[in-house]
């Protein structure tokens, strides 16, 4: 009878799950119709269009602006709740939906058509990350983060001098993943409140080792010209399938 009620609780638990990943999606779908949106009238207009593009360009550079201080804003709110031991969830859903809002402005702002065209795929990608959160396993998460965002390093990095910021401030960001690894093996993965992010058997060699390989390999991308970037991407790239492969085995 226990075992049919842990079963039950398991099943329960695994729609609640689905159910959050599939709304992570929808938001996605919803992103991906705006960016359909600015592609057409901000990048590819007609001249007739100009007062559209105009007010676009306003709104755009507005979101690039007060987005991301709306998104800090609430990552310290998060910062806070973990603080009081209280839930954190809503603030740290909010920060990150900031966050992916300032992005795409900033990219649609500054490298325009290419930009729009790459934030096609990172809304995708943002999508499965979350859907990886919600149904699959944590560790993987994280290491997918890390890997995921050395691609968009090196994609920034491939720009060179136009790029180099968002690079470095991409680097920042596996920096901070990085730091979390740690801090959750540290803490053999259990988070504030006795909430526990990553079991116990987490294989933190393999997260910690795709940090640090997302780490050189955006560094590498910023310091070295921008085809090393280039080829860069596609081993980074290869690497994530490998982290998927890995994980899955994993699970068997």
């Amino acid at each position: 009878m226990d075992k049919k009620k842990q079963r039950e609780e398991r099943r329960r638990q695994e729609d609640i799950a689905l159910q959050r990943g599939l709304l992570w999606v929808a938001g996605a779908i919803v992103l991906e119709a705006l960016l359909v949106l600015v592609n057409r009238f901000y990048i590819n207009f007609y001249m007739n269009e100009g007062e559209i593009v105009a007010a676009l360009d306003s709104v755009l550079r507005f979101l690039r602006l007060a987005a991301p201080v709306a998104a800090v804003l609430a990552l310290c709110w998060t910062g806070w709740q973990l603080k009081q031991k209280q839930k954190f969830v809503l603030p740290l859903i909010l920060a990150i939906a900031l966050a992916a809002v300032s992005i795409c402005a900033h990219v649609a702002v500054k490298f325009r058509g290419p930009g729009v065209s790459m934030l096609f795929w990172l809304v995708i990608a943002w999508a499965v990350l979350a859907l990886v959160y919600y149904i699959y396993q944590r560790e993987f998460f994280l290491a997918a983060s890390a890997c995921g965002m050395s691609v968009l390093g090196l994609w920034f990095a491939r720009y060179e001098a136009i790029g180099r910021p968002e690079a470095i401030a991409v680097l920042a960001a596996i920096a901070v993943v990085t730091a979390a690894a740690f801090w959750l093996k540290k803490q053999d993965g259990v988070l504030p409140g006795q909430d526990r992010f990553l079991p116990a058997n987490t294989s933190y060699a393999v997260l910690l080792v795709t940090c640090a390989a997302s780490l050189a390999a955006v560094l590498a991308g910023i310091v070295l010209p921008g085809m090393v970037a280039n080829y860069l991407i596609f081993v980074m790239a290869a690497w994530l399938f490998a982290l998927f492969v890995y994980y899955t085995v994993k699970l068997m």
